[in-house]
């Protein structure tokens, strides 16, 4: 069944290689393109294998997360000369690091890395609190 506005453009197509604006052989790959479907016209909703796929890198994605907030204070204390001051620095972005994992994990709750955001992140945050608690 063809789309009303598809039969109109067709129907003015027509006219116009009647009046000779248009060559047959114009008209013909005119009506070809118009006629023509493109895969953007299919777009439907997502299979489950393509939610499943995108589950598990949001799955990784946790799980980097929250490695990074395990790694990046070691880093700053490694680099600092005042390992006092690149320790409170560090804290609050591995704060944001660590909590954003544990939210994308347990949106991911279904995957391997998922699960083991969710088991990890809030035992590295306590650590984290406990750490600013001595230190402040």
């Amino acid at each position: 069944m063809e789309n009303v506005s598809n039969i109109s453009s067709e129907e003015e197509l027509l006219r116009l290689r009647n009046e000779g604006k248009v060559s047959k052989t114009e008209y013909q790959d005119l009506l070809a393109t118009m006629r023509k479907t493109t895969k953007a016209d299919f777009v439907g909703p997502a299979t489950e294998t393509e939610k499943a796929k995108s589950r598990h890198r949001l799955g990784i994605a946790a799980f980097a997360m929250m490695l990074g907030g395990i790694i990046l204070p070691a880093i700053l204390v490694a680099l600092a000369s005042n390992a006092h001051d690149a320790i409170v620095f560090s804290l609050f972005p591995t704060f944001a690091l660590e909590i954003g994992a544990f939210v994308l994990g347990v949106i991911t709750k279904q995957e391997p890395f998922g699960k083991a955001t969710i088991a990890i992140s809030p035992i590295v945050l306590i650590i984290l609190t406990c750490l600013f608690v001595l230190i402040a």
